[in-house]
């Protein structure tokens, strides 16, 4: 099997793609997709060889089919958006594109056709409320998820119907405590427990997850900092993506201001403790973990350089692996397998 690398340029209107070696994990420059926008976030289908990517200045959202001989991209489709989101996924079964939209403060959701291409117009376009930053559902796709950082500082809960891309409030929504500013969140493969990054406290929140419900309580929260020895500079700190290890043994959470990945175990109950702080490249915003879990890809969107790691598998920890320049504003990154 080979993997693909995608990673969107911002402001190099391209995508990058890259092979991947799955013994080493590095990395080897293939070709560029030209685009005459900007790109953002991006999604993969769960099933089928395409890549959704939105433009955030042009306001649209695009279906690539991926060639799996090749890695190359070809566009099927564009649609427009309200606005450029913050980040984009599909259902788990693949039917629906949704999307999460930071400066409206809404969510929307788009059908995905046979083929694979996200059509107009939106099945439905919600207001939550301000600054919303992520969207996913659970493993059994019938519940959703959406961080809102500060000021709007909570995870909208609903339900998710499959059939017809509908969302209906599953409330009452999670209103974080002060300060913190929920971002992004990852699932536990046990869908036990869901870990939130903080963006505005610098932490992280395990919560457990009613898997039946659809709701969640928090029971720690930790911080993705040094507890001393670091002094803000020029830029304060705050949490992007962050990642979990297929095992649900490792949790990664980057710093943007400290420069760093956070790096955590996760015991039999869900609890995380710390076991280090590795240096990143400036603003770390995407980040990608490969299927086995054994590599780390991160990208600074201030440095326009990747950072890649291999993970121990005993102890978490990471190792340096990589670093080179990607261009100007590299932000998402995905892989794909080809089977």
């Amino acid at each position: 099997m080979t993997q693909y690398v995608y990673i969107s340029m911002s402001r190099n209107n391209k995508i990058s793609i890259f092979t991947m070696d799955r013994d080493s994990g590095k990395l080897a420059h293939k070709e560029d997709a030209d685009l005459h926008d900007g790109a953002g976030p991006m999604a993969l289908h769960p099933s089928k060889p395409m890549l959704y990517a939105a433009l955030r200045s042009s306001k649209e959202l695009l279906s690539f089919r991926i060639d799996p001989s090749t890695g190359g991209l070809s566009q099927e489709g564009s649609v427009g958006l309200e606005e450029g989101p913050a980040m984009i996924s599909t259902d788990r079964q693949g039917g629906y594109l949704m999307g999460a939209y930071y400066g409206a403060g809404s969510i929307s959701v788009h059908a995905i056709d046979a083929d694979g291409v996200v059509v107009e117009p939106p099945v439905q376009s919600l207001k939550t409320t301000e600054r919303a930053h992520y969207i996913e559902a659970d493993a059994s796709n019938k519940f959703v998820f959406v961080p809102h950082v500060i000021p709007g500082n909570a995870i909208y809960q609903f339900n998710f119907d499959e059939n017809t891309g509908q969302l209906t409030p599953n409330e009452p929504h999670f209103k974080a405590p002060e300060g913190e500013g929920p971002r992004h969140f990852c699932f536990h493969p046990s869908q036990k427990f869901i870990y939130v990054a903080n963006e505005n406290s610098s932490t992280v929140t395990a919560y457990h997850f009613d898997n039946a419900k659809g709701t969640l309580a928090p029971f720690q929260t930790v911080s993705t900092l040094p507890p001393e020895g670091y002094e803000p500079g020029e830029e304060e700190n705050s949490c992007s993506q962050i990642r979990i290890t297929p095992n649900g043994k490792f949790l990664y959470a980057p710093n943007r201001g400290h420069n760093s990945v956070a790096c955590f175990r996760i015991d039999d109950s869900g609890a995380l403790s710390t076991i280090g702080y590795t240096p990143i490249e400036r603003h770390t915003r995407g980040t990608a973990m490969d299927p086995q879990g054994k590599f780390l890809y991160t990208t600074g969107a201030a440095s326009g350089r990747m950072a890649s790691f291999t993970i121990s598998q005993q102890t978490g920890a990471l190792e340096p692996l990589e670093n080179f320049a990607l261009g100007d504003g590299p932000m998402w990154v995905e892989i794909f397998t080809a089977a």
